[in-house]
């Protein structure tokens, strides 16, 4: 599992000084909130896999992409996510409808059609029905990515369905955010947790590790999914988005 090891103290100040830039430089960002909830709305997550000296450039390639949105009508809203044990970058983006996505013009918050998905299951410890990506909530994050088993798609649903059932009763969980792509080729869970250590419990718990194969031994997915922790680092909300 990638991304198990705490970040050195020169990553985590450069975090905060990009963080703090960030806040400095637009008024009100750090009091936003991203909802997520199930259903149609076209949503995508390119996550990119690179080294740790190149992981600053990337993220301020992809704050000053965000401020730029601004002026672009389709897009919703965004959010950047910071690896913390490797150089990933993930940014997500949601979107009005799919021709606001193909009038955009090519940018970093606008990937190609493989990243595009919906939300196919939103599950919050309030049961509310929506989960919010917020950097005030101070929240671990974790993104998983795997490839999804041709004519998969209903069984990954009812997996997922069983599998919560379980994990939600951890200690410190907050949600588990679903999302499959248009091309049902891929498939991506957002989870949240109040701390690190507790996800490292719930991941380290016999009966949980056993759940999560069955993903794998039913063949939903092709193999096991590339995981990675993350901080959020900046959230975007465009055109008077309300949440």
């Amino acid at each position: 599992m990638r991304g198990e090891t705490e970040p050195d103290i020169g990553d985590r100040k450069d975090a905060s000084s990009i963080t703090k830039r960030i806040s400095n430089s637009s008024k009100g960002r750090d009091s936003n909130r991203l909802t997520l909830t199930s259903g149609d709305l076209l949503t995508d997550l390119s996550v990119f896999q690179i080294d740790q000296p190149h992981q600053q450039t990337l993220l301020h390639a992809a704050v000053t992409t965000t401020r730029e949105a601004e002026s672009e009508e389709g897009i919703q809203s965004s959010a950047i996510f910071r690896g913390t044990g490797g150089g990933d970058v993930a940014i997500f983006t949601q979107w009005m409808n799919r021709r606001t996505y193909d009038q955009a013009p090519q940018m970093l918050l606008k990937p190609p059609e493989q990243d595009l998905y919906q939300i196919a299951i939103v599950d919050h410890i309030t049961g509310q029905g929506a989960s919010h990506l917020a950097i005030e909530d101070g929240l671990f994050y974790f993104i998983n990515v795997f490839p999804l088993a041709p004519g998969k798609h209903d069984d990954l649903i009812d997996f997922f369905e069983r599998t919560i059932r379980i994990v939600r009763v951890q200690q410190g969980y907050i949600s588990t955010n679903l999302l499959i792509s248009l091309d049902a080729r891929h498939a991506v869970n957002i989870g949240q947790y109040k701390t690190r250590q507790d996800f490292l419990a719930m991941s380290r718990r016999p009966h949980v590790l056993m759940a999560f194969a069955q993903g794998f031994r039913r063949r939903i997915v092709r193999r096991p999914p590339r995981l990675c922790q993350y901080d959020l680092l900046t959230v975007s909300l465009y055109h008077d988005t309300q949440v």
